[in-house]
This record gives structure tokens, C-alpha cells and sequence, in this order.
């Protein structure tokens, strides 16, 4: 991945520190997407043997479902604010994985113009090109992800709010 620093001059030195809490948590976010979507194909694949309907809910679903928001929220809750979790989490998982890409090919920009404020934007393909960006404030001493923002390279300057997953 390569990190492009559009910092200001006094907070260039901030990139790793910043970039590395928020690409930590989107790894960590990552593991648990795909474990659970591992887990969740083999119980479709039990409910078909058992020869349950596909929309109706088979044994181990529900749980897996509550294990899911469990997991991910001990990820989440301790480095995003009440503001970015009161959006929800733990609604949807699949593959490949919504920051799949961070290990991968992309790109990243660090921007920061205050002590109190950075932006990582992210930008990676996955069938058309895609861009994430990522709100951090510092609360007290302690940097905390409190806005995201999907958007489309073919319409840069468009973003639209997300959930952290």
C-alpha cells in the first residue's frame, strides 16, 4: 500500500501513528468478517443437507449472528466515538471483505490540518474503483475513528456515510 502524506508540515510526523490504529482495526475487523463468513457457509450447507428453505433460519444462524456483533463489537467500541457506533455494526459480513483491500492494492492519503483532527482516505478497486474515508479525532489524548464515508473515484468529491461494518 502505498500512504501519500498531504499532512501539514507539524503533523507529517503523525502518519504511522494514525494510519497504523486504523489499518490494526480494519485488519482486525477482517478476521472476524471472514471467520463468520466461513462459519456462516457451513451452516448453509448443513441447513441444506438437514433440507431446511433457504429463507427460513436454520440451527446456529441466530447465534452466529449474535457472536458476530459480539466479536465485532469488542474490536470497535474501545477506538470509534458513540457517534460512529450509534450508526450500528455488526449488520452485514460477506466476501471478500469490506477493507479486504487494505493489505492489497490500494492507495492511502493522510491529511491533517489539526491537532485534533485527521482524514485517511482510502482508494482500491473491487469490480468498479472505490474509496473509504476515515474520520479520526483525538478525545482526550486518545485518537478515536468517529466518521466514514464510502464514495466511487468516478465521482471523487461525492461521500456518502457509513457504518464502520
Amino acid at each position: 500500500m502505498e500512504i501519500i502524506n498531504e499532512a501539514n508540515e507539524k503533523f507529517k510526523d503523525r502518519q504511522d501513528e494514525i494510519c497504523g490504529l486504523l489499518f490494526d482495526l480494519l485488519r482486525q475487523i477482517n478476521v472476524i468478517e471472514r471467520e463468520t463468513f466461513d462459519r456462516s457457509e457451513e451452516l448453509k450447507r448443513q441447513k441444506a443437507e438437514l433440507g431446511i428453505p433457504k429463507h427460513q433460519v436454520g440451527p446456529g444462524e441466530e447465534e452466529l449472528w449474535d457472536e458476530y456483533e459480539e466479536r465485532l463489537g469488542g474490536v470497535v467500541k474501545p477506538v470509534c466515538t458513540e457517534k460512529l457506533l450509534a450508526k450500528r455494526y455488526g449488520g452485514s459480513y460477506g466476501s471478500p471483505q469490506k477493507y479486504g483491500y487494505i493489505d492489497g492494492e490500494c492507495t492511502a492519503r493522510f491529511i491533517m490540518k489539526t491537532a485534533k483532527r485527521a482524514v485517511v482516505e482510502t482508494r482500491f478497486k473491487h469490480g468498479t474503483d472505490h474509496m473509504h474515508k476515515f474520520v479520526l479525532k483525538d478525545v482526550e489524548g486518545k485518537w478515536l475513528v468517529d466518521e466514514v464515508y464510502y464514495g466511487f473515484a468516478s465521482d471523487p468529491d461525492k461521500w456518502y456515510s457509513d457504518s464502520i461494518r
